[in-house]
């Protein structure tokens, strides 16, 4: 099941790796399993939202990071697009994530032959209901849509994604009983509560994958989020220290219930960076860089 792009259209996205980034560090990637997927995947996942440059991603596959995530809505669609010209003819290697915001079944299902085909693949091995925060907003049809596509071999794994109300949506989506794995906002800033949450839909079986490890980084603060004050220019002055970031990544892989982490990552040296929360433990420095 190759990915299906144009040499034309491959070339056309400059993927010819610079001299200076052909040559990846060494590095061990560091494995977990996803739940009762059945899903060997990277503690370290590739969030394909952010990046525009394809050899970025490139780059992490060289690496050895097996997990990359999309959405039909990134960039207008044209993030799936990349992606897929990236990691073409690397599909047997890698776990591939999609996701929809589609409100009804034929919408859902609609988006997803989207995806295939902009992606240019037979199939997803994670497909989410996107951005849900509340109960109600998991329907029944959508729930169709999921296992329509499982049983027509499109999606292996159904998933749901949650950026808010995370200690009452991962609890409902464990007893519900419908999904395999579940995306969540994950990081230092947030109330025990969430890992209490992530912690007993891993002991359910679900694969817990985690993204906004990074409180949303230099990005969220420099447009002037009230939850980091009047002055953000002296917050980002202490985040910008050295290993600050990898420090939150490194956070959120400390707990055994992560299966991965997906971080978006936009060039060489992000990615030569995050890498190192797989082999490096979270410890009293980083800690430190946490509570500054």
């Amino acid at each position: 099941m190759e990915l299906r792009f144009s040499r034309r259209d491959f070339v056309a996205a400059g993927l010819a790796l610079p001299a200076a980034a052909a040559a990846a560090p060494a590095l061990k990637p560091a494995f977990r399993m996803l739940g009762k997927t059945g899903l060997k995947v990277t503690s370290l996942g590739f969030g394909c939202m952010l990046a525009s440059d394809p050899v970025v991603f490139e780059r992490a596959a060289d690496l050895g990071i097996n997990f990359f995530d999309t959405a039909r809505s990134y960039q207008g669609g044209n993030n799936e697009r990349m992606v897929g010209a990236a990691l073409k003819g690397k599909r047997r290697n890698i776990i591939l994530s999609s996701k929809s915001l589609a409100r009804t079944k034929a919408q859902a299902l609609q988006e997803l032959d989207t995806s295939l085909k902009e992606i240019g693949t037979d199939f997803l091995d994670i497909w989410y209901l996107h951005a849900k925060s509340q109960p109600e907003e998991i329907t029944d049809e959508l729930l169709e849509a999921q296992q329509t596509a499982r049983k027509a071999g499109k999606i292996r794994f159904a998933g749901v994604s949650t950026h808010a109300n995370m200690t009452a949506l991962i609890p409902y989506v464990v007893a519900k009983g419908q999904h395999q794995v579940i995306l969540t906002a994950y990081n230092f800033t947030m109330e025990p509560g969430v890992g209490e949450a992530i912690r007993a839909a891993r002991q359910a079986g679900l694969g817990i994958v985690a993204m906004k490890v990074m409180a949303g980084g230099y990005n969220r603060i420099r447009k002037g989020d009230r939850l980091y004050g009047a002055d953000p220019n002296a917050l980002l002055s202490r985040l910008q220290k050295e290993g600050a970031m990898l420090a939150a990544l490194k956070w959120s892989l400390r707990n055994q219930s992560v299966d991965t982490a997906i971080v978006g990552i936009t060039d060489l040296d992000q990615v030569d960076e995050d890498a190192r929360a797989m082999a490096e433990p979270f410890g009293d420095q980083d800690a430190k860089l946490l509570l500054a």
